[in-house]
């Protein structure tokens, strides 16, 4: 008894702290400082795309009181928008230490036409201007025509032969003496090794966040991103326009992604505070989250990083849960009407072979993909919110029973059954303490799905558990208090309720992309390719680029594309200095005598 008065004043003092600081937050009034305030800086591998193409993006999320890395924001939203200002591709990107890695597989469905790439976080929209991150892009589809992007001119013009001394001029534009970039050869051959040296002017400043593009130059139009330097620049001549609104319009999302929503009572407009609502994320690995809703019906859920599933199951947690329904956000996010495209690119008939070759090439890249193809970095195993406490019963080890109900009376000692007016509830007894008077009901879960009717489970087959996971005892979660744990495993993990109403909602939610490792091209053994084609536009992206030393060295191999490519190097110190450097090399088909 003493244990449970004990948790009980431990539970109303957690109530009353969340209450005054509630609000304590919402008397407040006050306009964020600078200091708080963020912006995206996106270094993209080329802003010129052919549909089958793979758009890489490193982001950079940045104070612009400074430019060090911003650690506000743990998530940052990325979309392509058209030039009728409708998204046709959006992602999620997971912010590590400020900094996030997206991919955008340009489909066939793309018309040829203007996009722009816009990158931000919810806190960014609080700004007083809100802007956001943009850059322009020029995607072509040769598969299909599109007037409005086609220029008449003459067919016969020409194509201008790309000079490497123009592309040096263009590249010592943005020369930091703070790095230098070289290679052990300007010019190349197919398949050849090229290594590449960065070196710092002293050991105090290579330390930050870099990426690194090595990418073909071709003579198709585009439109010239913003480098680091530039980004830093603007970012500090818009330091009062980054300021925010006195309103907060949009919670930060300061320990991961958040999903939102309302509750509404059907019967009684006024009961909706206070309520507690449940988020499953079922699956191998699971994810359970409770909490109350604010004065207003809405509440936020954080999610973990893993698992990153994208079902989700919302749910009331009340006695009178049927006179409740549930809605998430639908939020716009940034208001598109904003953009504006000024940056219109045309297409010519001189570009026709451009396209053509960079077409093929990217054709046949695509059909060796299962020899050369990118993997995708396993999430950790996500371990039960109630680890280490469970106890573990694999029924493979018990003495099989054909239901749940025999199941439990033979084997599980811990938690019993009753069956009153057709009602079939589940229980866990805890030997060591008389809770008689604690009235609040077991925590049940079926691969992370709550389960509030336990009638479901009265007749289910054990054949299909895997185990079951007890926890005994008072256990205090989130906002609520349950009598005990019964967490059930099925073999598939795909255990499905028929449990239906307004209070539960099933949604599929977007989740952050995950991290790709990017295939590496090597010819150090010669004969193991020498049968595969090689049409690479794309030597190396390296989008976590680490320079520890003063003089780094990262080297790549040449493919069977002759012309000339681009180094491009981007990123910032952790002092906030902006690293901008680009180098080039010529691939030709023989070296010259």
């Amino acid at each position: 008894m003493d244990r449970l008065k004990k948790i009980i004043r431990i539970v109303m003092l957690i109530a009353i702290h969340s209450a005054m600081a509630q609000n304590s937050s919402l008397s407040k009034n006050e306009t964020i400082s600078k200091a708080t305030s963020e912006n995206i800086f996106a270094h993209l591998n080329t802003t010129t795309l052919v549909v089958g193409e793979t758009l890489h993006c490193k982001f950079y999320c940045l104070n612009p009181l400074n430019n060090n890395l911003s650690g506000i924001s743990k998530i940052a939203h990325v979309e392509i928008v058209n030039d009728k200002n409708q998204v046709v591709l959006t992602n999620k990107i997971y912010l590590d230490n400020a900094t996030g890695l997206g991919d955008f597989f340009i489909p066939t469905t793309f018309s040829t036409g203007n996009y722009k790439l816009i990158a931000y976080t919810n806190w960014m929209l609080n700004k007083k201007d809100s802007k956001v991150s943009e850059t322009d892009l020029f995607i072509i589809n040769p598969y299909s025509s599109n007037k409005t992007n086609i220029s008449k001119k003459d067919a016969n013009t020409p194509e201008k032969e790309t000079k490497i001394s123009e592309a040096e001029n263009l590249a010592n534009q943005s020369k930091d003496e703070s790095f230098i970039l070289e290679v052990d050869k300007k010019t190349a051959t197919k398949r050849d090794q090229i290594s590449l040296k960065i070196k710092a002017a002293n050991s105090t400043i290579n330390k930050g966040s870099f990426s690194l593009s090595v990418k073909k130059v071709d003579h198709l139009p585009g439109i010239k991103p913003l480098t680091s330097f530039e980004f830093a620049k603007s970012n500090s001549d818009n330091k009062l326009a980054n300021t925010v609104n006195d309103s907060i319009l949009f919670l930060p999302e300061l320990r991961g992604e958040m999903v939102s929503g309302s509750i509404t009572n059907t019967k009684d407009s006024n009961q909706i505070a206070g309520k507690d609502v449940a988020l499953s994320i079922p699956g191998t690995d699971f994810a359970f989250k409770v909490v109350k809703t604010n004065a207003d019906g809405k509440f936020n859920f954080i999610l973990d990083k893993n698992p990153n599933n994208s079902t989700a199951v919302i749910q009331v947690v009340e006695a009178d849960k049927s006179d409740y329904k549930i809605e998430l956000n639908n939020d716009k996010g940034y208001d598109l009407s904003e953009l504006k495209f000024t940056n219109e690119v045309n297409l010519t008939a001189d570009y026709k072979k451009s396209i053509e070759e960079r077409s093929i090439a990217n054709q046949i890249e695509n059909a060796y993909y299962p020899i050369k193809k990118d993997s995708v970095q396993s999430n950790i195993k996500a371990i039960p919110f109630y680890h280490p406490l469970e106890k573990d019963y694999v029924l493979e080890d018990y003495t099989k029973f054909p239901s749940l109900k025999e199941t439990i009376t033979e084997v599980i000692t811990e938690v019993y059954y009753r069956e009153e007016n057709n009602n079939f509830t589940l229980n866990v007894r805890d030997i060591n303490y008389d809770l008689k008077y604690f009235s609040e009901p077991a925590l049940v879960l079926v691969d992370g799905l709550l389960i509030q009717n336990t009638n479901e489970l009265k007749d289910y087959k054990t054949d299909n558990i895997y185990k079951i996971s007890i926890v005994p005892g008072i256990y205090l979660y989130g906002p609520k208090a349950f009598n005990g744990i019964i967490s059930i495993t099925t073999k598939n993990n795909d255990y499905l309720s028929n449990e239906k109403g307004n209070y539960i909602l099933k949604s599929e939610i977007q989740r952050p992309q995950n991290k790709t490792i990017y295939f590496k091209e090597d010819y150090a053994d010669r004969a193991k390719y020498s049968r595969i084609p090689d049409y690479r536009y794309q030597l190396l992206w390296e989008p976590e680029l680490k320079l520890e030393k003063t003089e780094n060295t990262v080297s790549f191999f040449t493919s069977d594309v002759p012309g000339i490519y681009e180094i491009n190097l981007e990123g910032f110190t952790e002092k906030g200095i902006p690293v901008s450097l680009k180098e080039t090399i010529e691939v030709k088909n023989a070296v010259a005598n």
